[in-house]
């Protein structure tokens, strides 16, 4: 009698950051995608994806409810789900979509930000400072992330918020392609500090000025030209 084979499972297990199996699916559907492994017009068969990535298929259908919801895939009704013609470059336009939205909310929070934040972020800027301990590059990414979604939380309009947030989300997948090296974060770190200062000072002009300077500096660091 011949034994059902279970497939190899290429996905890392669930870590404890609050991710369930599907969203392990849909970051590796998208990972696929702006690598070009899936490349624009692909077919996405939900039993193929889960005998590739080694699950069932209920995750996989998640993750392609979710990217169909975001954009990055698109299913016309009785019809099987296929990759956007342009989703290998969702990083890239993400990024664009930020330099529009994150100067101006920096601009808005220099007026709103509490002192409370502010020493929040004085805190993870020190402990961020480049090799000045064993684990800058993680205090480095911690301070990345937070001084972003700060400003967001800070700038009075909760559209602009969430899109930030949204955007935000994107920005971590980039993490784990590994677009931030510590070169990278060891360049951003003055960008940092000079948002940091401007928000300080309550200079909206200055927040608004050293975000933008930042967000374009960050599209020259990159080291995939599909990844920022």
């Amino acid at each position: 009698m011949s034994t059902k084979r279970t497939p190899k499972r290429i996905l890392p297990p669930s870590s404890d950051d609050g991710h369930s199996l599907g969203d392990e699916v849909y970051l590796e559907v998208l990972r696929r995608i702006i690598r070009g492994e899936y490349p624009g017009g692909f077919e996405l068969k939900t039993t193929q994806l889960a005998k590739e990535l080694g699950v069932s298929r209920i995750p996989v259908l998640l993750a392609l409810s979710r990217l169909i919801s975001d954009g990055i895939v698109t299913q016309r009704r009785n019809m099987r789900a296929r990759v956007n013609i342009e989703a290998e470059n969702w990083l890239l336009d993400v990024h664009k979509l930020r330099l529009l939205l994150e100067p101006t909310a920096a601009a808005m929070a220099a007026d709103r930000i509490t002192n409370d934040a502010l020493e929040t972020l004085d805190l993870l800027i020190k402990a961020a400072e480049p090799h000045k301990s064993r684990n800058w590059i993680k205090k480095g990414q911690d301070l990345d992330f937070a001084l972003h979604l700060t400003i967001a939380d800070f700038c009075g309009n909760e559209a602009l918020r969430q899109a930030i947030h949204k955007c935000w989300q994107y920005k971590g997948l980039s993490y784990l392609l590994g677009a931030n090296s510590p070169t990278v974060l060891a360049r951003n770190y003055p960008e940092h500090v000079a948002i940091l200062e401007a928000l300080k000072q309550h200079d909206s002009d200055a927040a608004s000025r050293e975000m933008k300077e930042h967000l374009r500096n960050a599209s020259t660091y990159r080291l995939d030209p599909k990844i920022v």
